[in-house]
């Protein structure tokens, strides 16, 4: 007889209704997941939530009539081993990058199938696996060797902080300074820009490499992945919103593990959407580069996220640089209250350059080509010498790879 399989513990917040009685049902059709408990009403929410001790906690965007981002916030602090779901009214991306920022580990949209929420339930269980196990083999003390970056996600909360512009000329500064392999890959499935910032024109990208995710060789890499005047290479996001749709974060997982077996070095556009896509590409990556700027908001959605970063995405101090872009633009913010706004050190600053980047962005040449002897090139081409030195521990690092390409196969077996 084979043992019974370990079901994973949720609690659901929410009030009666129509979406408290389909997740009831659909949790109790099941032997994946065990429902220890419903609750529908904030006195006390903490202490019974902390007395069921679950694993997972679905959470419905409003309770007695109020938003529940600050309950997801509080949640996140005080039981940061359980992950929270949050379940969102529409198809909001704002509202979405809210709840992850305030702390949700996942989100699911009404309506939504009984099917689409399991699925997003095993979704969890398998990204909190990976993650478990990640923490398992840091903890581990080893004999290490150390090897340079393998890959860089550029990454910020607010949009237009640059992150396109950074990417793109931190890959080609390393390729310069380095003279290594470089690949920029870009990791905004949704209206991504690399196209137009290296005036590429081809219609090879990373959905023609899906349905291969799984077993990609060489020459099929080679096909689709374009080469740039420049001498860095480029892998691009679809052109066509429902190709992006269809993509899946372990296809892009897939994709980025076979194309780090090319490159000496992968730099990731991740945009500022906190997708799933872009979660798997901060985790995957050796070193997060979070992009900000000298405003208020900016600063705010940086420190929120460098939050999240250390509670529910569990990421070692050392793996997240947070970068000043912008530096000294007018009416921004003083340099002196930056660093007290985000609670850490800036690991590098690009100062304010904007009739510079403007220019190169339309003419679809990079700054560091273009304007070589400019702030910000000079800035970001200081960056890249100092990523260059970051070494890793080899044997620590090739295990933790390891255990994501395990977990992925025995996902697609599963």
């Amino acid at each position: 007889m084979n043992p019974p399989t370990r079901q994973t513990r949720v609690i659901v917040i929410c009030e009666p209704g129509p979406t408290q009685q389909q997740v009831s049902a659909a949790l109790s059709a099941q032997g994946e997941f065990q429902l220890v408990d419903v609750l529908s009403a904030k006195e006390k929410l903490a202490r019974q939530i902390r007395a069921a001790e679950p694993e997972i906690i679905l959470l419905d965007n409003q309770l007695e009539g109020e938003s529940t981002m600050d309950i997801i916030d509080d949640l996140a602090l005080r039981l940061s081993d359980a992950a929270v779901v949050a379940i969102l009214p529409s198809n909001d991306p704002l509202l979405a990058q809210q709840a992850m920022l305030a702390g949700a580990r996942g989100f699911i949209v009404q309506p939504f199938t009984q099917i689409n929420l399991l699925s997003t339930l095993r979704r969890m269980v398998e990204l909190e696996t990976r993650r478990n196990q990640g923490k398992a083999v840091k903890t581990s003390i080893l004999p290490e060797s150390s090897r340079p970056l393998h890959s860089i996600t550029v990454y910020s909360p607010r949009g237009g902080a640059g992150t396109t512009t950074v990417a793109t000329n931190l890959a080609v500064t390393l390729m310069e300074e380095t003279g290594w392999k470089v690949l920029l890959f870009e990791g905004k499935m949704f209206f991504g820009h690399l196209e137009v910032m290296l005036n590429l024109h081809t219609q090879n990208n990373v959905a023609d490499l899906v349905a291969h995710a799984s077993n990609l060789d060489e020459a099929l890499l080679r096909d689709v992945i374009s080469p740039h005047a420049s001498g860095i290479n480029a892998l691009l996001a679809p052109n066509n919103i429902q190709l992006a749709q269809g993509i899946r974060p372990d296809d892009i997982y897939n994709i980025f593990m076979a194309v780090q077996r090319l490159y000496d070095i992968v730099i990731v556009d991740a945009g500022n959407a906190l997708t799933e896509v872009a979660v798997t590409l901060m985790d995957s990556a050796d070193r997060l580069v979070l992009l900000t700027t000298p405003e208020l908001a900016s600063l705010q959605d940086a420190s929120r996220f460098l939050q999240l970063s250390r509670t529910s995405l569990s990421y070692p101090s050392e793996k997240v640089l947070t970068v000043l872009n912008r530096a000294g633009m007018a009416g921004g913010v003083r340099q002196k209250d930056i660093e007290n706004v985000l609670h850490q050190q800036l690991y590098a600053q690009i100062p304010d350059d904007e009739g510079n980047v403007l220019r190169s962005i339309n003419r679809g040449i990079p700054l560091c080509i273009r304007y070589p002897r400019s702030p910000a090139a000079s800035a970001i081409r200081q960056m890249a010498k100092s990523l260059s030195q970051i070494t890793l521990s080899e044997l620590g690092e090739g295990t933790m790879d390891a255990q994501r390409e395990v977990l992925l196969a025995s996902s697609r077996l599963g």
